[in-house]
């Protein structure tokens, strides 16, 4: 028994050749060089038709070298140990150290390899930047302009959500807000979120949204619309005062769902609800802003003498069925010259 080759008489062959023939062809190749595209905004990596957020580079080093190695057919297995050697923040030399098996034999081979990092953009970013949008919320005022705190809490409401969200989805973001025809319009880039923040900003107003959509394109082989989000904002708010009828009010709650909205009688301290459709007529009056102090000047069950704030002159008003003094001033509002007292409901409505 001899190596055809080489002519050596072995123990054992393998194919017809002793070991050291044999292993002369086991052998990997290994492709040169190994392009990693790099997203050059966020970092994210590559992989195939995805990209990889927060990449552990290490790994993915390690994972395209793997994928870059060839064995030839008669490999059983194989494993490296490889050494990185930057060239620069670009180009990384690789050398590395091949354990091949075959038919219970091992052998050991050097071989190097380039990782060459590429400039790229991941999708999100491209969208961030081509300023895509599947949806628009607009928020309008039924009168004149939104005033800045309403402003403020619908940038709060968005904004809130969208950091929550792209915690887990960095597909979520505001591309752009503008302030048109006295209320906002936000682009967002996703509808599902979109539809959730209009109705949480029509039910924080009060307010009724309209949806409208357009078709934008084809994509995947299905149809692309962007989705207007309307959300109409009503004139009143929690905690403002309105005049109706005759009548001033505070209102204490508006409903969305039933479009009913709950107002307390000022005079009476008594809680109402009307159909917002039947008092289209209502107007406000004022806000936080026209509630005062007052002093106490004496007091029955009926009736109490209070100090008007501007003129200091006496004035007697008619308590409202139930009402309780706590201290020497109460809460009034002054509206066409009238003072009016002020429940303890009615005083902490904006916070209802």
């Amino acid at each position: 028994m001899f190596c055809v080759e080489c002519g050596k008489e072995p123990d054992e062959l393998y194919d017809g050749l002793c070991e050291d023939c044999y292993l002369k062809d086991v052998d990997v190749k290994v492709s040169s060089p190994i392009d990693i595209e790099v997203c050059t905004t966020c970092g994210a990596v590559r992989e195939a038709h995805r990209w990889i957020e927060r990449p552990d580079m290490d790994s993915i080093m390690l994972k395209r070298i793997e994928d870059s190695i060839e064995p030839s057919f008669d490999v059983d297995r194989y494993s490296f140990m490889a050494d990185f050697y930057e060239e620069d923040p670009r180009n990384i030399h690789v050398e590395l150290d091949v354990e091949l098996k075959s038919r219970g034999l091992i052998k050991h081979t050097d071989k190097e390899t380039k990782i060459i990092f590429k400039s790229g953009q991941c999708k999100v970013c491209s969208r961030i930047h081509g300023h895509y949008y599947e949806a628009i919320i607009q928020v309008r005022p039924t009168k004149k302009s939104m005033t800045d705190e309403q402003k403020q809490a619908v940038h709060d409401i968005i904004n809130k959500e969208v950091e929550v969200k792209r915690g887990d989805e960095r597909s979520i973001f505001v591309t752009s807000m503008e302030e048109k025809h006295g209320g906002l319009d936000y682009y967002m880039s996703d509808n599902g979120v979109s539809k959730k923040l209009a109705k949480r900003i029509s039910e924080y107003f009060g307010g009724e949204i309209t949806v409208s959509s357009k078709l934008a394109g084809r994509e995947d082989g299905r149809n692309i619309y962007k989705v207007t989000y309307s959300v109409r904002i009503p004139a009143y708010e929690r905690g403002d005062f309105v005049y109706h009828q005759g009548t001033v009010y505070r209102v204490k709650e508006i409903r969305t769902s039933s479009g009913h909205l709950i107002l307390i009688e000022v005079k009476t301290g008594k809680t109402v609800t009307f159909d917002k459709r039947d008092i289209e007529d209502i107007k406000v009056i004022g806000g936080q802003d026209m509630v005062k102090k007052s002093v106490i000047v004496s007091e029955d069950e009926q009736e109490i003498k209070v100090l008007d704030p501007d003129d200091y002159k006496t004035k007697t008003l008619v308590k409202p069925e139930g009402y309780v003094t706590k201290g020497d001033t109460v809460r009034i509002i002054k509206y066409m010259d009238k003072i009016m007292l002020l429940t303890e409901e009615e005083s902490n409505s904006k916070d209802i």
